[in-house]
């Protein structure tokens, strides 16, 4: 029988493999780094969801105009749409980096900065957003709903979520997408500098050898 010419065997190298000299991560450096990455990522997603909201303003004045050459409803329908996944992944993204500042605060044995109330009630409100009635674009506890149920809309004014969108840089009417990035910038800033000091160290350790 033929051999299988993709079949792994004893002898194959991981280029993926850390080399058993090289130093190994520990569970600081690893929630740095997810630090790092939902920081980035809030910056990000913060510029985008600026961005749809500028090009929203600017497609909607136009098409005030009526003139051949305006954005049609469709296109301003679909601006609604990317803008609602924007803020959406913004606020995600932002729940992560709250998680990862937490956890690296463990690892250093420091206590974790306060959670934001606000953006832990929205996050969760939109994780389960599938679950509330959702009439006339508002989401609210179904009628009859049980009572024992720890309905995450019940943290919010009126026990209502408001599935429109809001003018400006608010995040569904309870939050500033600035607020955010700003954080975020901090805290890139923060971990580059703490990134930094330890490859000064390095040096200097490698020089004193």
């Amino acid at each position: 029988m033929d051999s299988n010419p993709f079949e792994a065997t004893s002898t194959d190298i991981n280029p993926f493999a850390v080399p058993d000299d090289e130093p190994k991560a520990t569970g600081e450096e690893v929630a740095q780094h997810f630090v790092r990455i939902w920081a980035e990522a809030v910056i990000r997603a913060a510029d985008r969801a600026r961005a749809i909201r500028v090009k929203d303003a600017k497609d909607f004045r136009n098409a005030e105009r009526n003139e051949e050459w305006s954005p049609t409803d469709d296109d301003l329908y679909a601006n609604t749409r990317v803008q609602w996944a924007e803020d959406h992944t913004l606020v995600w993204s932002a729940h992560q980096l709250e998680v990862w500042r937490a956890r690296l605060a463990k690892e250093r044995g420091q206590e974790p900065q306060p959670d934001n109330e606000v953006l832990s009630r929205l996050r969760n409100v939109l994780e389960h957003l599938v679950d509330p009635d959702l009439d006339d674009w508002v989401a609210t506890i179904p009628e009859g709903a049980d009572r024992k149920r720890r309905w995450s809309l019940r943290s919010l004014p009126g026990e209502r979520f408001d599935l429109g969108l809001q003018s400006g840089g608010s995040l569904f009417g309870l939050l500033e997408s600035k607020d955010l990035q700003a954080l975020a910038m901090e805290v890139v800033r923060s971990v580059q500098a703490e990134l930094d000091e330890r490859e000064r160290d390095m040096v200097d350790a490698y020089l004193a050898d």
